[in-house]
């Protein structure tokens, strides 16, 4: 990984563990439900993949957020 990490330019020190990582927040950004991902990554609980997911793409969260109809209008 190191050796592929250096050939593609890329600073950030590259692991397997962080293309798992990497899978699931995208895999969630495309709208898989997250008890797939969960299954498809062999936790045990969807906590725990909900957690996970949480704390890799927080800025998806705060997307979300800003782009929800509130229904203050009324």
């Amino acid at each position: 990984m190191k050796r592929l990490a250096a050939k593609a330019s890329l600073d950030r020190r590259v692991h397997a563990h962080g293309l798992r990582h990497t899978h699931a927040a995208q895999v969630r950004a495309e709208g898989v439900d997250i008890g797939i991902i969960s299954k498809q990554l062999g936790h045990r609980s969807i906590l725990t993949t909900i957690r996970y997911l949480d704390h890799i793409a927080p800025v998806q969260v705060v997307k979300a957020m800003r782009e929800r109809e509130w229904g203050l209008d009324s």
